[in-house]
């Protein structure tokens, strides 16, 4: 399954050149952003941390989901049985498509992609559906 469009745009970013936009800072910035960061002003600043508790937790939580998902990938995607290897080569060994499946596609792609009447078939991105 593919991944889905990103929902979240940058909070800052490093372009350069034509590319700058009101989000570009410069590395000096970035490091003064990092230093502060590093060294916990957003905790020791009382005042600032009541404010920013809220998005702080958000942000702390959504980096341990983050966590979570590479420590999913890493250990259990890398990591297939010897079943799932063997459909693989024989997957691979596949160059054709054979008749039968030629006039299932061509079939698919004459279908319309928007719905028709009740109980007509209509393509929904690879998906045959009836109306």
């Amino acid at each position: 399954m593919a991944l889905a469009t990103r929902k979240s745009s940058d909070i800052f970013n490093k372009n350069t050149g034509g590319d700058t936009d009101s989000k570009t800072i410069d590395t000096s910035t970035e490091t003064e952003i990092r230093d502060k960061f590093d060294n916990g002003d957003h905790i020791l600043d009382e005042g600032m941390f009541e404010n920013l508790a809220p998005a702080l937790y958000a942000i702390q939580q959504l980096s341990e989901d983050i966590e979570e998902l590479r420590r999913y990938v890493q250990s259990e995607i890398t990591s297939i049985t010897s079943a799932q290897a063997s459909a693989i080569t024989a997957n691979t060994a596949k160059t054709g498509l054979t008749s039968s499946q030629t006039t299932i596609l061509s079939n698919l792609a004459n279908l319309p992609t928007r719905r028709g009447a009740s109980g007509t078939l209509y393509n929904d991105r690879g998906i045959v559906r009836v109306s």
